[in-house]
């Protein structure tokens, strides 16, 4: 998804499973007992997940739905998001090729079949590069963004099976 200008690398076609969203339970951590926190305020009030719990809290999908959106006339280069990006896939350079362009990346993206995203040229004619395979859509850049230039959005993807006439389209979840 793109607000700006930007465009894909794809080197190669990768077709993205599909899978059914499921509304997975999600598990309450407990609690100690409110009467002993209260006298002791050194004590631990979530007592965390037995491993059992932890495991099934674990397997929940968090975030294959949410995205990160860029809008470049927004961005003021600030590089907040490059400094709280737990996994160095944002990037701010000049523009060239996809192979230049993967050599200069914070993480250098080597495999030529990981996706990148690069934004239209931004106020300074450098544009920002994301490598979508790195990304965790955490929504720290999002967070930390004081000009709302990344934003995180939540979408479905309904693509299109073999042997039907319907083609992908995006569409904004509920």
């Amino acid at each position: 998804m793109n607000n700006g200008g930007g465009r894909f690398f794809k080197s190669s076609p990768r077709q993205r499973a599909s899978i059914e969203i499921a509304g997975d339970t999600r598990y309450k951590v407990p609690w100690a007992d409110v009467k002993a926190t209260l006298k002791n305020v050194k004590m631990e009030v979530e007592l965390g997940f037995d491993v059992a719990t932890a495991w099934k809290e674990a397997q929940r999908c968090l975030n294959c739905d949410v995205q990160t959106v860029f809008t470049d006339r927004l961005c003021i280069e600030c590089d907040a998001c490059v400094d709280i990006c737990p996994m160095d896939c944002i990037t701010f350079t000049t523009n060239g090729d996809e192979k230049d362009l993967r050599s200069r990346l914070n993480a250098p993206a080597k495999d030529m079949t990981q996706d990148l995203y690069v934004s239209g040229p931004l106020k300074t004619q450098r544009v920002m590069v994301k490598d979508e395979d790195v990304c965790l859509h955490c929504g720290l850049c999002a967070e930390r963004c004081p000009t709302g230039a990344w934003d995180m959005q939540k979408y479905l993807i309904e693509m299109a099976l073999p042997g039907t006439n319907t083609l992908p389209y995006h569409k904004k979840a509920a």
